[in-house]
């Protein structure tokens, strides 16, 4: 019997009362090239935390190469042979490229101190067999003409190779990818999944994490699927495409979905207009020339697979994030330029993913706050006191929250930290709310959310929207959003790829494809050297 290279067993993980990870088993075989998928706070990224050793499960266990690693250091983990990357891929800037990744193995020739302060004997020759493997190994990921250049120089994508050529060097056997992908344009990409391929085909263990999955596709032989921190599909990439509790897990559940009424509206004059709207952070580029419109009293729905770009949009039109623009237009008025507290007080509200509360204060003081800005507008008399015609519209504002969610109102004197998740969102939408938007914009309100408050959200969502407040929102259960949604974008990759009616788009095969990729991009690269791996239970 072949003892797998990597083994987890019942590993659970727990933050406080919530738990990131469930009795999560699966093994990898030696030469496996796997991707890890799912979406947004499955899990995943804990996960590779636990592999690493920058996390100890509660319970269960992790072992390598038939040598149990749990609870070991991550240098330790390292120099048993398992190796990671992370998504932010920082190297030394004031360092070759060479020097980098000679910096990988250092560990690997356990080159000490005091050898290397005098700089003769044995460190002389481990420096000397340190550059020729860092040579070596840039040649495999594609960057030896690069090799003296400072890695300041160097692009998002060869960061990310750089990055895979300096795990290379401490000896990695299994090599753990945390997002090599992200923010690559299609170029990038492409030149990554062959280095990946090459190094798969060397018989380096693979195990990647990814969201593009035209990318996941083409490199998987295998598939784990992990949601609200649960092992739910494991297989082959097409039997996981096909499986019904994957489709849910990305797209929404079905039974949410037809809870919610449809909705037929006329066309609307436009409020929010967007064109060639680029983001980037450093060298990567999370949103590429993206257009788009919102019309007043339209509930638009905003979906993706993670890394999109989606909450990037939101943060771009709400100004907490740098972008640039051949137009961003808000009730005629251009926003570039425009600070985020103005663009408050000028009607546009963002409800963050993850609520972003106050959890020290009431929940009528985390209410409170949402009319700051508004105040602060009218100048700084008003933030410091506030007349009768301020009194009154607060306290009409406040009854139309109340209206909306009662039970704020009931718990008005709790502590917005001691609410269930959906009250504290409750809270997060009334606090955007007192702001008196005209725009109002939420991303993931279901975050966390059992299905059935998830449908009270989203009524209450509808409401507004009936009463005419314009809505752009970002929700991860994708089925839900579109079916009260009257027109939604379709992102991957930093771009609009679909658009239309939100009841239309759920039928859309380009939807599924954006969030699990398609047989085609698979196919693109079958060839002589692309046996399929059999597949472990699960």
């Amino acid at each position: 019997m072949t003892i797998p290279l990597l083994s987890v067993k019942t590993a659970s993980v727990n933050f406080g009362a919530f738990r990131a990870l469930t009795d999560v088993s699966f093994d990898v075989d030696a030469g496996e090239l796997v991707a890890l998928i799912g979406p947004n706070g499955a899990g995943k990224t804990t996960l590779l935390n636990v592999l690493s050793g920058e996390i100890t499960p509660q319970t269960g266990s992790v072992q390598f190469d038939g040598q149990t690693i749990t609870g070991e250091a991550p240098h330790d983990v390292v120099a048993r042979g398992l190796a990671r990357t992370f998504q932010a891929a920082e190297p030394f800037q004031n360092m070759s490229v060479r020097e980098n990744v000679m910096v990988g193995g250092v560990a690997l020739h356990r080159m000490g101190l005091l050898s290397s302060m005098i700089g003769r004997g044995t460190a002389v020759l481990d420096q000397g067999r340190l550059r020729r493997e860092a040579d070596e190994h840039l040649a495999a990921v594609g960057l030896a003409d690069l090799a003296d250049q400072q890695a300041s120089i160097l692009t998002a994508g060869q960061r990310r190779l750089l990055s895979i050529a300096r795990v290379l060097a401490s000896g990695a056997r299994m090599l753990v990818l945390d997002e090599p992908g992200a923010g690559l344009n299609e170029l990038e990409k492409r030149a990554l999944g062959d280095i990946i391929l090459s190094l798969s085909r060397t018989g380096k263990t693979v195990l990647f994490i990814d969201h593009d999955m035209p990318l996941v596709s083409r490199l998987a032989r295998r598939i784990l699927v992990l949601d609200q921190g649960r092992i739910i599909a494991d297989g082959e990439p097409a039997d996981v495409r096909r499986n019904p509790r994957v489709l849910d897990a990305y797209l929404g559940r079905r039974d949410v979905a037809q809870e919610a009424p449809k909705v037929i509206r006329a066309v609307t004059s436009p409020l929010l207009e967007i064109g060639g709207l680029g983001v980037k952070y450093g060298g990567l580029l999370a949103l590429d020339s993206v257009s788009l419109g919102v019309g007043r009293g339209e509930i638009v729905a905003l979906v993706g697979a993670n890394g999109a770009g989606k909450s990037s949009l939101l943060r771009a039109i709400a100004g907490v994030e740098p972008c640039s623009a051949e137009k961003l237009t808000f009730g005629q008025r251009d926003l570039r330029g425009v600070t985020a507290d103005r663009r408050v007080a000028s009607g546009i509200s963002l409800v963050p993913e993850g609520r972003a509360l106050f959890g020290s204060l009431t929940v009528l003081q985390n209410l409170a706050a949402g009319r700051y800005a508004l105040r602060r507008a009218r100048g700084f008399h008003h933030v410091v006191w506030r007349d009768s015609a301020e009194r009154s519209a607060f306290e009409r504002r406040l009854e139309t929250v109340y209206q909306l969610f009662p039970v704020l109102q009931e718990r008005a004197d709790q502590l917005a930290g001691t609410l269930s998740g959906g009250q504290q969102q409750m809270v997060a939408i009334g606090r955007a709310l007192m702001g008196e938007p005209k725009l109002l914009m939420l991303d993931e309100p279901s975050l966390g959310l059992a299905p059935q408050v998830l449908i009270e959200i989203l009524r209450c969502v509808e409401r507004l929207r009936d009463q005419g407040l314009t809505i752009l929102l970002v929700e991860q259960n994708v089925s839900a959003a579109l079916s009260i949604a009257d027109r939604g974008y379709v992102l991957a990759g930093g771009r609009v790829i679909a658009e239309g009616a939100g009841r239309t788009l759920l039928q859309d095969r380009g939807l599924t494809e954006a969030y699990l990729g398609s047989s085609e991009s698979e196919a693109d690269d079958a060839g002589p050297g692309r046996d399929v791996v059999a597949v472990n239970g699960g």
